[in-house]
């Protein structure tokens, strides 16, 4: 994830609490990111208004920007254990 989109993601995000009233919610990392995503996917699927092919759709959105977020934090983990690595090497 680059620098300037964690940067955008960094920006306040509205959530609405159970209390009906918006809360922001900062979104600093992918683990942030599911967290928001796994909270909207719960008000998605309870929404009995909701028309289930919307729904069904919402919910998929939902499912490949999780998926995206899982893979940021998995490559972001790995970038981490190799700059470990990296530091760890004498320079030659």
């Amino acid at each position: 994830m680059t620098r300037g989109r964690l940067a955008r993601l960094g920006r306040a995000v509205f959530l609405r609490a159970a209390t009906g009233v918006d809360a922001p919610v900062r979104l600093r990392s992918p683990a942030d990111v599911l967290a928001l995503l796994e909270a909207e996917a719960g008000r998605v699927r309870a929404d009995p208004t909701a028309d289930p092919v919307a729904r069904a759709r919402a919910v998929g959105a939902i499912a490949r920007v999780a998926l995206d977020a899982i893979e940021a934090d998995q490559v972001a983990a790995r970038v981490v254990a190799l700059e470990a690595v990296l530091s760890r090497r004498s320079p030659s």
